[in-house]
């Protein structure tokens, strides 16, 4: 398939495999599913030929869940584990305390009960559907290539990362900015320079 066949496709799905190695290399490779259900690899900034990919390993689909992750935040006072166990003890010798020790009735301490949510965005949900309209590039010919959506995101592939970094996989920045920040202004575009 040549490069500037996935100009104007739809990403349908985007699948995953992870090895993850401690205190070593974590490793990924991600495959695109786009319309007609299609596989392929987010191409090399060299290549003008994208691979169509069969899927030989175990993978995950990233768009199997796309809610948004809840952040507890519990001790509003602050207090440390010692101080919340001395609470504790203090609150059994209660007589409420005792009645509930009589009846086994057993409560978290109300400084790790939460006291209010936050929610962190699953960036996933701006991808899924999204058209590819452009295709960005470096000059050097060991990194891949990363893909402009018509929403404004950008997405590339890191095949290796150290362990713990969390960039061996599918990579995303929400703008041209954002990008452009990370990586300069010394890219080139398909759509101009091919």
């Amino acid at each position: 398939m040549e490069l500037k066949e996935i100009i104007n496709c739809k990403i349908v799905d985007i699948w995953v495999w992870y090895k993850v190695e401690p205190y070593g290399l974590d490793e990924a490779e991600v495959f695109l599913q786009i319309e007609n259900d299609l596989l392929i690899d987010i191409p090399y900034s060299f290549t003008e030929e994208v691979w169509v990919k069969q899927i030989d390993k175990k993978v995950e689909s990233l768009f199997k869940d796309l809610s948004d992750t809840p952040i507890y935040h519990v001790n509003k006072e602050g207090k440390s584990i010692m101080e919340v166990i001395e609470l504790e003890k203090r609150r059994s010798n209660t007589w409420m305390g005792k009645l509930k020790n009589i009846f086994s009735i057993k409560t978290i301490p109300k400084e790790y009960m939460p006291y209010k949510v936050e929610f962190i965005e699953n960036r996933l949900k701006h991808i899924k559907n999204r058209i590819i309209i452009d295709f960005l590039y470096f000059e050097d010919p060991l990194e891949k290539g990363f893909l402009l959506l018509d929403n404004g995101y950008i997405i590339t592939e890191t095949i290796m990362a150290n362990h713990g970094t969390g960039l061996a996989g599918l990579n995303i920045y929400d703008s041209l900015e954002k990008f452009e920040e990370r990586f300069g202004k010394d890219y080139k575009r398909l759509s101009v320079d091919r």
